[in-house]
C-alpha cells in the first residue's frame, strides 16, 4: 500500500514529510494543497465513493465535530486492536498534552492523531517594551499607547485578513464576557458585550500598519521580522520562523508571553471511512510510526507548536524560548462549541467581523446581520 496523506500548505507539514522520508519502508507521502483550496479538496475526497487519500489533515474542533457527525472518519478505537502492540506502545498516546488529546475526540470517538497546534501567543520586541508572563487582550491597546517607537514603526499588527480575523478577535470577545453561541447554539455574539468587544478590537487599527486588514500569517511574520511592528498576536506554529536567526535580524530580542482567553486548534490526521477497514488498520499502523516523538520534536524545530509533553521539557525550553508561552496557552486555551453545525456558520462570522473592521458596517450592524443569517439557516 502507498499511504498518501492530504494536508494544507502549513510549515508544520514539513515535519510529516521528513518523517515519511525517514521511513521509506512505509511508502508514505504527503500531498500538499494550498490553504484556500483545502476544504473543497478535503470534502471531495471524503464524499467520493472511495477516498483517493488514505489519511487527511484537519483542524480539530473547527471541522472535527461536523465531519465526524457526518460519518466521514473511522473511530480509531475500532482499529487499535488490530495494530501491532509494539507500535501502539511506541506511539504512547498517554504522552500527549491533555488538552490536545481531548481535542482529538468527538463525543466517545477517538478520531484524530495530533500533529501540531495553532493557538494564540504574543510575540514582541523586548528592546522596545517589556510584558508580563500573561496579558489580557485589552492590555495590548494600553501598551501600544505608551510605546515610544522609532519613526516608521507601528506598535501592533493584527491578523485581520478576511480569512483570519474571526479567530484574531475571539480572545477580545471572551475577555469581555461574551461568546459566539449559547447552549442551544443560538447567536449571542451581537450582545452588548460582543458589540463592545468588536468596537474595542476595531479601535486598535490606529496602532497598526494601514494594510493590517490584509495580514495573514505570512504578512504578520514579515512585519515582525522586518522591523515594522513591535508586537503582535499570532500562532505558536509561527514561532520557529519568528525566532529564526536566518530570517529575523531581531531574533535575539524577540520574546513571547501568553494571552488570556487564547484560542487554539489542534491540527491532526484522520482516516477517511470511505476505504476498507483492513486498509484503515494498515494506515493507522503506519501513521503511528510516522507521528512519533521525533516527528513532534521536528514540529518544534520547523513550526514551533508540538503536541507531546516531552517536547515541553526544561531542556527543550532552553533551546526554544517560546515553549513556555506555548505550553501555558495549551493549559488555558478555549475552543469553539463542539457542535456539528458550527463549521457551517463560521463564514458568516468571518465576513461580519471583517466588515466591521473595514468600516463597511458598524459593529452592531455587522453582528446583528450575522445573527439574523445564522438564525435563518
Amino acid at each position: 500500500m502507498t499511504l498518501t496523506i492530504l494536508g494544507p500548505d502549513d510549515p508544520a507539514l514539513q515535519a510529516l514529510e521528513e518523517a515519511c522520508a525517514a521511513h521509506p519502508q512505509l511508502n508514505a507521502r504527503v500531498k500538499i494543497i494550498p490553504w484556500a483550496d483545502y476544504r473543497n479538496a478535503l470534502l471531495d475526497a471524503l464524499n467520493a465513493p472511495a477516498t483517493p487519500y488514505e489519511a487527511v489533515c484537519l483542524p480539530g474542533h473547527v471541522w472535527l465535530p461536523e465531519l465526524t457527525h457526518a460519518g466521514h472518519f473511522f473511530n480509531l478505537n475500532d482499529l487499535t486492536s488490530e495494530v501491532e502492540p509494539s507500535t501502539l506502545a511506541a506511539y504512547d498516546a498517554s504522552g500527549l498534552v491533555p488538552s490536545v488529546k481531548a481535542e482529538c475526540h468527538y463525543q466517545s470517538q477517538w478520531v484524530m492523531l495530533p500533529l501540531f497546534t495553532d493557538g494564540h501567543i504574543v510575540f514582541y520586541r523586548s528592546d522596545l517594551l517589556e510584558l508580563p508572563e500573561q496579558i489580557r487582550p485589552s492590555d495590548l491597546g494600553t501598551y501600544a499607547k505608551a510605546m515610544n517607537l522609532p519613526s516608521g514603526m507601528s506598535p501592533l499588527a493584527l491578523k485581520a485578513h478576511a480569512s483570519e480575523i474571526l479567530l484574531d478577535w475571539l480572545p477580545y470577545l471572551w475577555e469581555n464576557g461574551g461568546d459566539l453561541f449559547d447552549e442551544q447554539l443560538r447567536p449571542i455574539f451581537n450582545s452588548p458585550a460582543g458589540v463592545e468587544a468588536l468596537t474595542n478590537y476595531v479601535s486598535l487599527k490606529k496602532f497598526t500598519p494601514t494594510e493590517t486588514h490584509q495580514f495573514g500569517n505570512n504578512e504578520l511574520v514579515a512585519s515582525l521580522t522586518g522591523g515594522g511592528v513591535a508586537a503582535a498576536v499570532s500562532w505558536g506554529g509561527q514561532a520557529a520562523s519568528i525566532f529564526d536567526p536566518q530570517k529575523n535580524p531581531f531574533h535575539a530580542v524577540m520574546k513571547t508571553t501568553s494571552l488570556a482567553n487564547a484560542w487554539n486548534a489542534t491540527w491532526g490526521v484522520c482516516i477517511p471511512a470511505n476505504q476498507p477497514k483492513s486498509q484503515a488498520v494498515e494506515t493507522l499502523n503506519h501513521l503511528m510510526q510516522l507521528m512519533d516523538v521525533n516527528c513532534d520534536q521536528n514540529v518544534t524545530r520547523i513550526a514551533g507548536s508540538p503536541v507531546r509533553l516531552s517536547s515541553y521539557s526544561a531542556q527543550q525550553k532552553e533551546i526554544y524560548p517560546w515553549l513556555a508561552s506555548q505550553q501555558a496557552m495549551l493549559e488555558n486555551c478555549k475552543t469553539l462549541p463542539l457542535d456539528p453545525k458550527v463549521g457551517s456558520f463560521l463564514g458568516i462570522l468571518y465576513a461580519a467581523v471583517y466588515n466591521a473592521f473595514t468600516e463597511v458596517e458598524t459593529p452592531q450592524q455587522a453582528l446583528d446581520k450575522a445573527a439574523a443569517e445564522i438564525l435563518a439557516a
